[in-house]
């Protein structure tokens, strides 16, 4: 069993996907992350941790960055240096809002406090707008 914490961050599939992220040049890997989880279909908990990684770059990208933002998601903005877009932003808030109103995919299969992963994700939303 992988790690798994409450934070956006605090799990191997977002801590994974951020490695595809650091060699991507423009958004492919966020968009394929959102698409994940609003597509048809249930949505299961590595897509779920992805889109929420992928929408707090969104929230960084839109100058509302998560206080403890990884370093590789600073580099990336940097070298990147994508351009806030609201179509993102919405994809963005639709993504964390279908993965938190299906209970947080019973917050993310059990484990952890569901109050403290449900304060980050609501946090997460207020930044997206």
């Amino acid at each position: 069993m992988g790690a798994w914490g409450a934070g956006s961050f605090d799990n191997d599939d977002a801590v994974d996907w951020l490695a595809d992220l650091e060699h991507a040049r423009d958004l492919t890997p966020i968009d394929a992350a959102f698409a994940a989880v609003t597509g048809e279909g249930e949505a299961g908990e590595a897509d779920a941790s992805v889109a929420i990684a992928a929408a707090e770059v969104v929230a960084a990208i839109d100058g509302r960055p998560l206080a403890d933002l990884p370093g590789e998601i600073v580099d990336w903005l940097a070298s990147a240096r994508p351009r806030p877009d609201p179509g993102l932003t919405e994809r963005a808030r639709a993504a964390v809002q279908r993965i938190r109103s299906s209970a947080g995919l019973k917050v993310m299969g059990g484990e952890g406090d569901s109050a403290e992963w449900f304060g980050h994700i609501d946090d997460l939303l207020r930044r997206l707008g």
